[in-house]
């Protein structure tokens, strides 16, 4: 849907922004040692590309109607995902910053309505812009700061979605694998479980071509609250199962590895 315009968006972005390209050129360097450096240039320049697609895609989501993409739309899982929603126990839904979170939500909550959590943009009218957008296409926006909200929402049986994927810094984090790489992560998930009881899916969401998406659901019983870094550690493996299926589509241009323990030099 998004290649028309997403790739040559995707370019000039590769084009203009220096200092994105080296953070995605680090990140592929190091999560994907294995390729050869043409192969890894080739990455990079492709993650720019699905980017750019992903920028079209989430513009789609906020002003477009989808229904008429259900045909286009392969969910796995959802039986699953509906039953636990169905049984009246909060269902945590924890999604990762592929190219185009916005439209895999979207597409998600034609299905079944749950509630995102988001992080509040510094500029009060793109932040507003951001909201009425997923307004249109979702059940709900709560920010990522209002834990208690979450919650709330949990402990009353409904549904949220979160993105556990992003570094917090030092004192947010735990560390935990992700590419074989100690990562700073956000321990959430874990406490969410501990407090609430709710249950927990994972989430990925790719386009396979470009008329296509498919969407998968993943239960985690595992994620049990006992051991945050033990759930985190699951969580990461999760998210890498998904990225490796189509690397490109993961958002690299996040410096996903800023924190580093103690001792560690600075990646970036």
């Amino acid at each position: 849907m998004g290649n028309k315009f997403g790739r040559p968006l995707g370019r000039l972005l590769y084009q203009l922004s220096k200092r994105r390209r080296v953070i995605v050129e680090k990140n592929i360097a190091m999560c994907f040692p294995e390729l050869t450096a043409q192969q890894q240039r080739q990455l990079v320049l492709a993650s720019f590309y699905a980017n750019g697609t992903g920028i079209i895609e989430t513009a789609y989501a906020w002003w477009s109607s989808l229904h008429t993409m259900a045909k286009r739309v392969d969910i796995e899982g959802l039986p699953a995902l509906q039953q636990a929603c169905a049984s009246g126990q909060g269902v945590l839904i924890l999604g990762a910053h592929f190219t185009s979170p916005d439209l895999g939500c979207a597409l998600l909550n034609q299905q079944q309505t749950f509630k995102v959590t988001y992080q509040r943009h510094n500029n009060p009218l793109l932040d507003a812009l951001i909201l009425r957008g997923r307004a249109h296409c979702l059940g709900g926006a709560i920010e990522r700061e209002q834990i208690r909200q979450v919650v709330k929402e949990l402990k009353s049986g409904n549904t949220i979605w979160l993105a556990p994927d992003q570094d917090l810094g030092p004192d947010r984090s735990i560390f935990a694998p992700f590419f074989g790489i100690s990562t700073a992560t956000t321990g959430i998930a874990s406490r969410l479980v501990k407090t609430t009881g709710c249950q927990v899916f994972f989430f990925s969401h790719q386009h396979t071509s470009d008329q296509s998406y498919h969407l998968k659901l993943t239960a985690l019983p595992s994620i049990s609250g006992a051991d945050a870094v033990t759930d985190a550690s699951v969580i990461n493996a999760h998210i890498e199962q998904a990225v490796r299926q189509h690397p490109e589509q993961y958002l690299w241009l996040h410096r996903r590895f800023k924190t580093r323990p103690e001792g560690e030099p600075s990646i970036y």
